[in-house]
């Protein structure tokens, strides 16, 4: 998709922006082993995630902009939540490093395709169920429920790999993509 030239000052965008903001009690929370305080932090996340993409498709106000903050503000506060809770709370150190590079990945990926065609590339279905079980497996490690979290972690991982296989086709078909250009 080329980049189009709406405003970046909408509702959405902002809501996103506000999910990158999260990360910082999130870190707090864990550090400070008030894991309670994470499922609310985790329910304002998912509802300005629904919510920004809600007001965004109904006003007509997707931007490149958001298009690149929304899928961030995912990544920036995951990333943060695993990161403090491997190192305050014991979450296994395989598990978060797969997490994070996975995001970094897909980040360097965009930014590489966005660098080359200037397309900013969208979320996809795998990736979105990917975060879903990511979300969930962290959410049982939080709680305690210690049974359930070592199975899903599994689901995460197949979901994970699944995910990186499909954004790898994405940015191989969308980096080597050569631009329709017309001659005059």
């Amino acid at each position: 998709m080329e980049l189009e030239k709406k405003s970046p000052y909408t509702v959405s965008n902002f809501l996103s922006f506000f999910r990158i903001l999260l990360v910082f009690p999130a870190i707090y929370f864990v550090s400070t082993g008030e894991n309670e305080y994470i499922y609310y932090i985790a329910f304002v996340a998912a509802l300005s995630d629904w919510l920004d993409g809600l007001l965004a498709r109904k006003l007509n106000q997707i931007t490149d902009l958001g298009k690149i903050l929304d899928p961030v503000g995912d990544k920036v506060l995951i990333a943060g939540t695993v990161i403090a809770l491997y190192y305050y709370q014991g979450f296994p150190l395989w598990l978060m490093l797969v997490i994070v590079l996975r995001d970094l990945g897909i980040l360097i990926g965009a930014f590489f395709i966005y660098d080359k065609n200037k397309q900013v590339t969208s979320s996809n279905w795998p990736g979105k169920i990917s975060v879903n079980f990511i979300a969930l497996t962290v959410f049982c490690f939080i709680a305690g429920w210690y049974e359930i979290f070592s199975y899903l972690l599994y689901l995460a991982l197949f979901s994970i790999i699944l995910s990186a296989y499909v954004y790898t086709k994405v940015f191989i078909k969308n980096y080597y993509a050569q631009k329709n250009e017309s001659r005059s």
